[in-house]
């Protein structure tokens, strides 16, 4: 919640309105935002572990693909033995 929103909270809005009643006004803004706070964190932590869920899949090796070096490379044909250090296939 901005400071603007605070005063705006704080403000009177008519001449029946009084100093009490703004307060409440503004624990209620405050328990709001709060509670919108808490549901938005809660979805982009939903989102971020869907996300590196993902990238773990995307990463994990495939039958045919072998990680050396940092690069994939593909297999064809050969079993992942025949594969040197270099990435390279005889």
């Amino acid at each position: 919640m901005t400071p603007a929103d605070v005063a705006e909270n704080l403000m009177l809005k008519s001449d029946t309105e009084d100093a009490d009643s703004c307060l409440k006004s503004l624990i209620e803004a405050l328990e709001a935002a709060k509670v919108e706070a808490r549901v938005k964190a809660e979805e982009e932590a939903k989102l971020k572990a869907e996300k590196e869920e993902k990238e773990k899949e995307k990463s994990g090796n495939s039958k045919d693909e072998v990680k050396c070096n940092g690069t994939v490379d593909k297999v064809k044909g050969t079993s992942v033995a025949e594969v040197k250090e270099n990435g390279v296939t005889p």
